[in-house]
């Protein structure tokens, strides 16, 4: 039921959408892509639950990282900022007040502090805070009595009256625990996506669970009917991606500036709430955006040499995107079938989902899709399955409300 970042995000790891894989690593990231539905197929078809390990992300802040030091066997609790350079971390009372203040960061890592120390970590692990006792809001929905709570930019429901609602009320800190630390000194630990939280001690006082997906409804295995439909769309991926061609990433990368780039345009897109229906559409949207952005840059410049060059870059993007048009189109094409596959399995999971999801409009709590899934293939290889123009619309526009 509750969320993992698999990534190694701690040491700079950087998860990719399953989507933007064969923008990233062309040709081989396509055969990658479909390798991670089949596992996928294999897994919410029932026949294999080893297919293809796949976790929840919760919209939980902030990050809290905590356990053991191996340096001196304290108890400890902080943010990423353990792991800095001047490294802030917290033992005591004092500790948090230095480091991050007395505000809400301050307040919620304190009863971190006094609560998750009762677990009895061994190790160091990582999690994303969902709740604190004062976060915990009493609201009707659907007519019926709910505990919610909003760390981040969705709001979390669970019915009074459930066990897990019960569970919840009692608690005085709520966070799901995704990552774990390795390594004899806390500077050069290495994270590890998942947490094996069944050593943990149990407390009333802390919620808590791992990030691992659970079916806990048995909503989420594919029909007979389903399981047929999505291995076609496997084959049509199959097919498209016959149309690519192999030597794509050598063909993008004869311009240095399109993959991050256009990462960038559809991450602009995403924000307006919009992406192109189609691959023309696509590199038309994307050819003015670039030259927006090379001329944003150049209105802040005067040395002639950063002028020319950023000059330069504008006359060769449109040369680029002609000369690889077809390879290009090829990609995109490919790209929106993923997209459309991706948006099955999401549909498909999201049934299994034991607390609801809602965003805060004028009119009160509307329902909205969790923050989305990580797959993570047999060779350790992870990417998410995120709605972008929902969720990830939402995350690119909020601000955080944690700097510390």
């Amino acid at each position: 039921m509750l969320i993992e970042d698999v990534l190694t995000e701690f040491k700079r790891t950087h998860l990719e959408h399953i989507e933007d894989i064969v923008i990233t690593d062309g040709y081989e990231g396509g055969k990658a892509v479909i390798e991670y539905f089949r596992g996928l197929l294999l897994t919410l078809k029932g026949t294999s639950s080893e297919a293809m390990s796949v976790s929840v992300k919760w919209d939980g802040a902030p990050a809290v990282v905590c356990g053991t030091n191996p340096d001196n066997g304290k108890f400890f609790v902080g943010t990423k900022s353990v792991f800095a350079k001047n490294a802030k971390i917290n033992y005591t009372k004092r500790d948090i007040a230095n480091n991050h203040g007395t505000d809400d960061l301050g307040q919620k890592l304190l009863k971190c502090l006094v609560h998750l120390k009762k677990l009895n970590i061994q190790g160091v692990v990582q999690g994303d805070l969902l709740f604190t006792d004062e976060d915990i809001i009493r609201k009707n929905v659907d007519g019926k009595p709910n505990l919610t709570f909003t760390p981040n930019t969705i709001t979390y429901a669970v019915p009074e009256a459930s066990d897990l609602g019960k569970q919840i009320d009692r608690a005085k800190v709520g966070i799901i625990f995704h990552t774990t630390y390795v390594g004899d000194s806390l500077a050069d630990m290495n994270a590890q996506g998942g947490a094996d939280v069944g050593s943990f001690a149990k407390s009333n006082d802390v919620f808590f669970d791992n990030a691992t997906y659970k079916d806990v409804s048995g909503s989420a295995k594919f029909t007979d009917d389903e399981t047929k439909q999505f291995f076609n769309g496997i084959e049509k991926l199959e097919t498209l991606l016959n149309g690519v061609p192999r030597n794509l990433s050598s063909v993008l990368g004869q311009n240095q500036d399109f993959i991050p780039m256009f990462q960038m345009y559809i991450n602009a897109m995403v924000r307006e709430g919009k992406l192109p229906n189609d691959a023309n559409k696509f590199l038309l949207g994307f050819k003015k955006f670039y030259t927006d952005r090379m001329q944003q840059q150049m209105s802040g410049l005067k040395a002639q040499k950063a002028l020319q060059l950023r000059q330069d870059k504008m006359k060769q993007m449109p040369v680029f995107l002609n000369r690889a048009k077809k390879p290009l189109q090829a990609m995109l094409t490919f790209y929106r079938a993923v997209q459309t596959m991706k948006a099955f399995v999401l549909k498909k999971m999201n049934q299994a989902q034991a607390i609801g999801s809602f965003q805060q409009t004028d009119g009160g709590l509307e329902v909205t899709e969790p923050e989305g899934f990580v797959a993570v293939d047999k060779s350790g290889n992870a990417v998410k399955l995120v709605d972008r123009l929902g969720f990830s619309r939402r995350n690119l526009t909020a601000i955080s409300k944690f700097k510390k």
